[in-house]
């Protein structure tokens, strides 16, 4: 049986102060390499992948079982439940490969 893994959506700044115990993240660029803000950037989105419970203050975007490749990016929108929408559909398009 195939591990399940969670993916979230965390605030940023919840990064910078406390690192996230098993947890992959990636930024708004989809790289896993922490992002150096210049003053008066915009904070990107984090999202987050864990075989564990959720870690303080994440939003959960949907669960899937095949190994953690980076979620799909998000496209022109800030709102996180249309983007939750296209984990989830995401997700379930994986799963069928996953069998």
């Amino acid at each position: 049986m195939s591990k399940t893994y969670q993916y979230f959506s965390i605030p940023f700044d919840s990064v910078l102060k406390n690192p996230l115990p098993s947890c992959t993240v990636w930024f708004a660029s989809w790289s896993t390499t922490l992002p150096i803000l210049d003053p008066g950037m915009a904070t990107p989105i984090v999202v987050g992948c864990t075989d564990s419970e959720l870690p303080s203050g994440a939003i959960a975007l949907g669960t899937g079982s095949k190994d953690p490749p980076p979620p799909p990016p998000l496209l022109a929108t800030t709102d996180l439940s249309a983007y939750q929408a296209s984990v989830n559909a995401w997700l379930e398009a994986t799963r069928d490969a996953d069998e």
